[in-house]
């Protein structure tokens, strides 16, 4: 781990004090020696020498021991950096798990949605998809004498288009036709007709078309004409498919 400057200025100045202390320490101490040998008494500058001496060492010491906790805290700091660093990266990664069964969760969600959205529009094509329409009764052009009835005929019938919305994917397998009068009871399974089939003034025309109805959707249609001028028709249409 590099040092920082200040660090290594403190350890420096105090390597270089205590290093000269010592020197001077040497020094002192061979200077009184050899004065002792001498016999010359010791004076108080001399004796004072040395504390001034081990008291520069002291400082010398303190600054190096300052130095020292100084470099230690940097390790130690370094050491939280280090740990910090690797928590972070725990969590990133803790994060993009997270994320991962995230996007898997919501893709096994869609799956099964889809799924289930098939297997409704299947059913829904097995059995069918129904429209109906209420056609009037033929308004005549002459007006019929009393007690008669209107005189109407297929050129001024009423016309209508009876249409089943179904997906646009969807392949038409078979178009069911059905028509009563409105105020009868009769089953929708009573009253099936064929294309072109005459019902007593009325008829489904031979041919069924389709038309676009938005994106995901368009329409099975079936012409419907009603010339007759005593009662409404209802018109039925049952729409089976496949996707």
């Amino acid at each position: 781990m590099s040092l920082s400057d200040p660090i290594m200025a403190a350890l420096i100045g105090a390597s270089a004090t205590v290093l000269a202390t010592l020197v001077q320490l040497r020094l002192s101490w061979r200077k009184e020696l050899k004065e002792r040998e001498r016999g010359q008494p010791i004076t108080r500058k001399t004796r004072r020498g040395p504390v001034i001496v081990v008291f520069a060492l002291m400082i010398a010491a303190a600054v190096g021991g300052f130095a020292l906790s100084e470099y230690f805290m940097s390790l130690r700091d370094g050491d939280r950096d280090t740990i910090r660093t690797e928590l972070q990266s725990k969590l990133s990664e803790i994060s993009a798990s997270a994320a991962r069964l995230e996007r898997a969760r919501l893709a096994e969600r869609d799956r099964v949605e889809f799924g289930i959205l098939r297997a409704e529009a299947l059913r829904r094509g097995e059995e069918g998809v129904a429209a109906s329409a209420l056609v009037g009764p033929c308004k005549a052009e002459k007006v019929a004498a009393p007690g008669s009835k209107p005189d109407c005929n297929e050129q001024s019938a009423v016309r209508v288009a009876v249409c089943a919305r179904v997906p646009t994917s969807a392949t038409v397998k078979e178009v069911l036709l059905y028509t009563r009068f409105e105020d009868t009871q009769q089953p929708w399974a009573d009253s099936r007709v064929q294309p072109g089939q005459d019902a007593g003034g009325a008829r489904f025309v031979e041919k069924a078309f389709e038309r676009p109805d938005g994106d995901v959707a368009k329409q099975v249609c079936q012409g419907f004409v009603n010339w007759s001028g005593e009662k409404a028709r209802l018109a039925r249409i049952l729409v089976r498919y496949a996707l």
